[in-house]
């Protein structure tokens, strides 16, 4: 973990008082969404706080409410969410943080028809958009990136992709 998202990690842990065991979902939500313990509007206007928490999560602690439900979210919607390698695994819970995740990369998903079910993530029209606008925009990365996990999450079937960060210690 480069030093700034270790310090975001830590930021964000602080503010929430959490010193358990990080999950590479968590980690890579953190460094998609960044932390900020004050509301702010996001780039359509809603308000956010936390790490990218709006709506029904905004208040609430990041690790010990928000995360956990959108593990159970992931793992509800990809009904073989636990046989996909750890990357693929974060970014199914990336994209369901995010609400990107449709029913048709789900099948494929649930198929582990893993370079299918990437390019039918980006068959996305809010990701069309937002790249055809501007190609460097942060939603156009970070779909891009759990695109790039999900590919690749065929040819690493036994392996993590992400570092192996499940159990390490928040940066102190």
């Amino acid at each position: 973990m480069n030093s700034a998202l270790a310090s975001r990690v830590k930021q964000a842990a602080d503010h929430y008082g959490y010193s358990g065991p990080l999950e590479p979902g968590m980690v890579k939500l953190i460094e998609e969404e960044g932390f900020s313990a004050e509301e702010y509007k996001d780039d359509v206007g809603v308000s956010t706080q936390g790490v990218g928490q709006t709506g029904e999560n905004a208040g609430k602690n990041f690790f010990t409410e928000t995360y956990p439900k959108y593990v159970k979210r992931a793992q509800s919607k990809v009904k073989t969410f636990a046989q996909h390698p750890e990357g693929v695994q974060s970014a199914i819970i990336s994209a369901v943080y995010r609400g990107d995740l449709g029913p048709k990369t789900v099948k494929l998903l649930d198929n582990k028809e893993y370079e299918a079910a990437a390019e039918e993530y980006l068959n996305h029209d809010e990701y069309k958009k937002r790249k055809k606008k501007n190609p460097k925009d942060g939603v156009v990365k970070r779909m891009e990136a759990n695109a790039a996990l999900i590919a690749e999450g065929g040819s690493n079937e036994h392996k993590p992709i992400a570092p192996p960060l499940a159990g390490e210690s928040i940066p102190r």
